[in-house]
């Protein structure tokens, strides 16, 4: 092999470690279910403690819903710790959450450990997950 593929080989090794570095570092994949109607847009919104939680987002994704009702992201690179998921589906696009006729058939949103509050914002301890593996898992179904 010649020198100059040597070097090749060694610029794309150096290249590519801060990306392996990344993939060990613990993260969060969330799964929103049961977007409809399956238009609009999804904002994922992450919390990392009590004080910001449901002010000011740690880290954010959106994207388009799933023609399938399905939408998925990944936070990575996070520290370990403890952290709380908020979904909002923009079903019409509008940039607002619509609440509907005294807050019933609006747009739906949800909160990881799928959780279901009757009145009111759960709290942050409620809706924490702990984050220790390079891919814990949220699922968040909005039925």
């Amino acid at each position: 092999m010649s020198f100059i593929k040597y070097v090749q080989f060694a610029l794309f090794i150096f290249m590519l470690s801060p990306a392996l570095a990344l993939a060990e570092l613990p993260g969060i994949r969330v799964v929103v279910s049961n977007l409809s109607p399956a238009t609009g847009t999804v904002e994922v919104s992450l919390f990392d403690s009590e004080e910001t939680f449901l002010k000011e987002p740690y880290l954010q994704e959106s994207g388009a819903a799933g023609e399938d009702g399905v939408f998925e992201t990944r936070f990575v690179g996070l520290a370990e710790g403890e952290y709380a998921v908020v979904v909002v589906h923009d079903a019409n696009g509008n940039g607002i959450l619509d609440n509907g006729f005294l807050g019933f058939n609006g747009e739906n949103y949800g909160y990881s450990n799928n959780l279901k509050p009757w009145f009111g914002r759960p709290g942050f301890e409620k809706a924490k997950v702990s984050v220790t593996l390079p891919d814990t898992l949220v699922e968040i179904d909005l039925n």
